[in-house]
């Protein structure tokens, strides 16, 4: 554990522990709660799924992430640190939401009470795409690496996401 003396303040800089994972990442439970339910779109499954993707993330990133020497109190590296954590927990989530998805099948499709039921007609990659791109503002070069995707296929969903619920909404308006 190394001191450095700066003024005014020391700073500690240790290796971050689960308790210090857990305490950077649960500000980002909302939105990832929201990413979960885009592809289960079922309140238990999709909570369920936030686990398992953050349970996934440290088993399998455990070593580059709790041996991290990090300084918690230091606001800007906490924020990078986060946003990195938050696009690789999508990536985990991404993976093991689409399966799960398939597996459930149209039974989650009845629990709808938004009444959103085009979008979630849609195949579960390409709202998780479309919800990448249009509620968390990401470009598509890092939706490409959250979804691990190719570029093509990318704009491909987000192009045809968009087009088929247009072509939904228009069926819904007589002229």
């Amino acid at each position: 554990m190394g001191h450095l003396r700066v003024p005014d303040r020391e700073l500690r800089i240790s290796p971050m522990k689960r308790i210090d994972f857990f305490q950077l990442v649960q500000p980002l439970t909302e939105k990832l709660y929201s990413m979960a339910y885009a592809l289960v779109p079922d309140d238990l499954q999709a909570e369920q799924l936030v686990i398992d993707s953050m349970n996934a993330f440290l088993l399998k990133e455990k070593k580059s992430v709790l041996n991290k020497e990090v300084d918690l109190g230091n606001k800007k590296q906490a924020q990078l640190l986060r946003r990195n954590y938050y696009k690789t927990l999508l990536r985990y989530m991404c993976d093991i939401g689409v399966r799960r998805s398939s597996q459930l099948g149209e039974a989650s499709l009845v629990n709808d009470p938004e009444g959103f039921r085009a979008f979630y007609g849609l195949d579960p990659k390409i709202r998780f795409v479309l919800k990448l791109r249009f509620e968390n503002q990401f470009n598509v070069e890092e939706i490409e690496e959250i979804a691990q995707l190719p570029k093509y296929e990318v704009i491909e969903k987000l192009h045809n996401g968009r087009f088929l619920l247009l072509n939904d909404l228009n069926r819904g308006v007589d002229v």
